[in-house]
C-alpha cells in the first residue's frame, strides 16, 4: 500500500513583526466507517465517564490504526486530514495529513516531532504529541481535563454508519467552550468531535470518514527509523533579556505550562511568551516591545481562536488561544506588573 506522505504543515514566522504573523496566521488557517478489529476491546451497555476516557485513551495509545478526518467550520470550506498511528519496537509512531493544499508532513517518533514543509527547513522538536484535529489529552490523557472539565456519558447513537458512545464535555465554569464527543464502542477511537458554544452553537466538527486496525503497523512506519528524521533544533533564548510580569489569577483549571524567551524568525525581534493549559486548549501569551501605537485593543475570533491584542506603556501583549472572547479579555485583565521592556546587552 501506498504511504500517504501529504501531511499537516507547522506555522511559520512569514511577517516582520508577531502582530504581523499573527494575522497571516489567522487568514491562512458522510461515508460510513468501517472498522476492522484486530483485538476486540471491552464493551457494555453502560459506562462510567472515565472508564470509557480510560478505554479510549488505552486504544489511542496503542492500537494501530489509519483515520480519514472531515474538520468543518461553519462558512468555510471542509477540510480533509488523514491521521495515522502504530507501535513500532513498542515505541509510539504517529503521522497526519492535511490533503488539501501544499505537500507537507509531520511525523512523531516517540517523543520527537518533526516538521517536512516546502516553505521551511525541516527540523524537529521534542514533543510528547502532535497537535491534531482531537485535543491531545482528551483522547490520550484524560486526567489532565478533570480539574477544568465535567465529562458525562449521554448514551449511545450513530455516527457515520457505527454505534459510538456520545459524550459531553463541559466547562465547569462556562469559561471556556464545551464539546461533544463520540467514541466508537467497538474500538474505543474518537469518531467525532463538535466544539460548541455554551448556547450549544458549533463552532468546529470533526468527523471520520474511514477508520481501519490492523494487527501490523501502517507501511509508512515499516522502514521509519530516528535516521530518517532532521536533527532535533534547540531554541537558545538571550539570557540577558527579562519582563517582570505575571497572571494573577487563572480560570479553573488553567496553569502554566511554558514561558521562554526567543527571537522572531523573520526580523530577531525579542518576544517572551508564555503559554497556559487546561487540558483541552492551549492559551498563548505574548510580550514584546510596541513597534506602533494602538490606542484601543485589538479583538477578534476566526476558527474557534481568539485574538486580543493590547499596548501598554510601550509593551504589546496579544492573546491567541482557542477560548471565548470573554476569557481572553479576563486572561489580559490579570496580567500585572508589565514593566517597560528592559535593552538587550550586547545582542
Amino acid at each position: 500500500m501506498q504511504a500517504q506522505t501529504y501531511l499537516l504543515q507547522r506555522p511559520a514566522f512569514t511577517a516582520a513583526s508577531l502582530f504581523s504573523f499573527l494575522i497571516i496566521v489567522f487568514v491562512l488557517y458522510s461515508t460510513p466507517v468501517t472498522a476492522k478489529t484486530a483485538n476486540e476491546l471491552p464493551q457494555a451497555n453502560n459506562i462510567e465517564a472515565a472508564d470509557l476516557l480510560k478505554q479510549m485513551a488505552i486504544a489511542t495509545n496503542t492500537l494501530n490504526y489509519a483515520s480519514t478526518l472531515i474538520v468543518y467550520r461553519p462558512g468555510t470550506e471542509p477540510v480533509p486530514f488523514v491521521w495515522k498511528h502504530g507501535r513500532k519496537d513498542n515505541v509510539s509512531v504517529e503521522m497526519l495529513s492535511e490533503l488539501n493544499g501544499p505537500n507537507a508532513k509531520t511525523i512523531r517518533y516517540g517523543n520527537r516531532v518533526s516538521y517536512f514543509n516546502s516553505d521551511t527547513s525541516a527540523h524537529s522538536l521534542l514533543q510528547s504529541h502532535i497537535h491534531g484535529p482531537f485535543a491531545h489529552n482528551l483522547i490520550r490523557q484524560p486526567e489532565a481535563i478533570e480539574t477544568a472539565y465535567e465529562v458525562i456519558v449521554v448514551g449511545k447513537s450513530r455516527v457515520a454508519g457505527n454505534e459510538a458512545w456520545q459524550v459531553r464535555v463541559l466547562s465547569r465554569d462556562n469559561s471556556r467552550y464545551h464539546y461533544i464527543l463520540w467514541v466508537d464502542t467497538s474500538s474505543f477511537l474518537p469518531l467525532k468531535l463538535n466544539t460548541v458554544t455554551v448556547k450549544g452553537e458549533l463552532i468546529e466538527q470533526v468527523q471520520a470518514t474511514n477508520l481501519t486496525i490492523t494487527d501490523n503497523i501502517d507501511d509508512a512506519f515499516v522502514d521509519l527509523t530516528l535516521n530518517d528524521l532532521p536533527a532535533v533544533m534547540h531554541l537558545n533564548p538571550p539570557k540577558s533579556y527579562r519582563l517582570n510580569w505575571g497572571i494573577s489569577r487563572l480560570p479553573l483549571g488553567m496553569k502554566e505550562v511554558k514561558r521562554d524567551i526567543h527571537r522572531l524568525s523573520i526580523n530577531e525581534d525579542v518576544v517572551e511568551y508564555l503559554l497556559l493549559s487546561d487540558g483541552m486548549v492551549e492559551v498563548s501569551v505574548y510580550l514584546q516591545k510596541a513597534t506602533y501605537p494602538q490606542s484601543e485593543d485589538l479583538l477578534f475570533t476566526k476558527d474557534a481562536v481568539t485574538f486580543l491584542s493590547r499596548v501598554t506603556d510601550n509593551i504589546q501583549v496579544s492573546i491567541v488561544g482557542k477560548v471565548p472572547p470573554a476569557t481572553a479579555q479576563r486572561l489580559m485583565q490579570m496580567i500585572v506588573s508589565v514593566e517597560s521592556v528592559n535593552e538587550l546587552i550586547n545582542p
